[in-house]
């Protein structure tokens, strides 16, 4: 172990990590993973509480995403998908499109979910280009927003973290102001959350004011995710969507983390009653065991691409369409429809029981909110916090010292685990968060 460590060390460059976090937080060796559980080379075991970045909804190698990949590799790896089809990529988008209810019309495949967003976005200029609208070439997206570092994507994060550095390169989107509902309870969702509040009603003025010049609003359903979990409510997701659309800004729905039963739905923007344009999904779509997204798109987007062949959609992905890939989707699909519903809706009232536990446990809670199986606890300010204001570094370490994988974001710490978690993973979550939170914290 120590010589793959070394190895690592001297090859390797890791995402979201800052070389001076490794002396903290030193990559960990896996040999191996199931359920919600990942094993060291060393023979430990560590709960995967935020289902490796939100990838892995049912568990590592879950029986039946496993048996659909084998049996795929067996019978083709891959095949370039202009000018091809194969089976488990058609089976996929009609899974998708039946689970849609008739709300999308057409799925486009990509590899991970900035290339989704790419494609919503050069989808959503296009036909405004091609239907008379030239001049609406402007995208609108939500402070504090993330949705992918490809430059296209990243234009539309609404966090200065993200964009400063490339700041030079990207387009200026409309950033619209977002409420924070930090007490936000998985039983406030289809109500009219958010939607009365000040930062709705400027996000409205806003839209109206530019909407001449605007092509698409992209917005995460719900939950905010790399902006530390913030939530917006309900009520906030229906008013902003449904003035945007009436404005005739083609709503873009990025569910890559929230989507495919992640709040207790199928889809996020379900509990507002709404519909989108379009809706990217990624992440876990494959069961989060190969790289796959996939962009759902509305029956009005296909009559401007056709006619002269200058107005197709000029736009591809190598390994679009992977048969090793969707046959993963074409079975973890069929995973979560069975259980959406009473399995999930079970799991989800334990995670807010086990959330109620650290609320009360730990002083350091400022405030705690949840969204399906999505909990966060934002910390508050303390004297015994680390030096160098690391908090999330400083929780990750010691959440993993108890065997339990945290990633923090910042001062917010956040659960995000499979949809369906064992009684005795989520004791363990429970003891390491209030562990860990005392530990660094007090």
């Amino acid at each position: 172990m120590d010589d793959l460590i070394a190895r690592d060390a001297a090859a390797l460059w890791h995402p979201a990590t800052h070389f001076d976090d490794l002396a903290v937080c030193p990559p960990i060796a896996i040999a191996g993973a199931l359920g919600p559980w990942l094993h060291t080379v060393g023979g430990e075991r560590i709960l995967d509480a935020i289902a490796s970045w939100w990838t892995s909804p049912h568990g590592h190698r879950h029986p039946a995403v496993v048996e659909a990949i084998h049996r795929q590799v067996d019978v083709l790896d891959h095949v370039m998908f202009a000018g091809f089809t194969h089976r488990p990529a058609v089976e996929l988008a009609e899974g998708l499109l039946a689970a849609s209810h008739g709300a999308f019309a057409r799925v486009f495949f990509a590899d991970s979910g900035s290339d989704a967003i790419e494609v919503a976005l050069k989808l959503s200029l296009q036909f405004h280009q091609q239907s008379g609208a030239p001049s609406r070439r402007r995208i609108a997206a939500l402070a504090h927003g993330y949705h992918g570092e490809t430059l296209g994507a990243l234009a539309a994060c609404g966090s200065s973290l993200y964009r400063a550095p490339f700041a030079d390169l990207l387009h200026g989107a409309l950033f619209l102001p977002t409420p924070a509902l930090p007490r936000h309870r998985h039983d406030d969702l289809g109500t009219a959350a958010g939607a009365d509040t000040p930062e709705c009603d400027a996000a409205i003025a806003l839209l109206t004011a530019h909407a001449d010049t605007l092509a698409a609003l992209v917005v995460e359903p719900l939950v905010q995710c790399a902006g530390q979990m913030r939530m917006n409510g309900s009520g906030f997701l229906a008013r902003l969507v449904s003035h945007a659309r009436s404005l005739g800004v083609i709503v873009i729905a990025d569910e890559i983390a929230v989507g495919l039963g992640r709040t207790g739905k199928m889809f996020a923007h379900e509990w507002s009653g709404i519909g989108v344009d379009a809706m990217c999904l990624g992440k876990g779509l494959s069961g989060g065991a190969l790289p796959l997204s996939a962009v759902l798109l509305s029956a009005q987007f296909e009559p401007a691409f056709r006619g002269a062949v200058t107005q197709a959609f000029a736009h591809s992905h190598t390994f679009c369409g992977n048969p090793i890939a969707t046959a993963a989707g074409v079975a973890s699909l069929a995973v979560l429809t069975e259980r959406l519903g009473t399995t999930i809706d079970g799991s989800i009232a334990a995670l807010d029981a086990a959330r109620a536990a650290v609320d009360t446990a730990c002083p350091a809670v400022e405030a705690s909110r949840q969204t399906g199986s999505i909990v966060a606890f934002d910390l508050r300010p303390h004297s015994r916090q680390p030096s160098d204001g690391r908090i999330g570094l400083a929780l990750r370490a010691a959440a993993l010292s108890r065997g339990v994988l945290l990633r923090p974001l910042g001062d917010t710490l956040y659960w995000m685990p499979p949809l369906v978690l064992p009684d005795e993973a989520i004791a363990l979550m429970v003891d390491a968060t209030i562990g860990a939170i005392d530990e660094v914290l007090g």
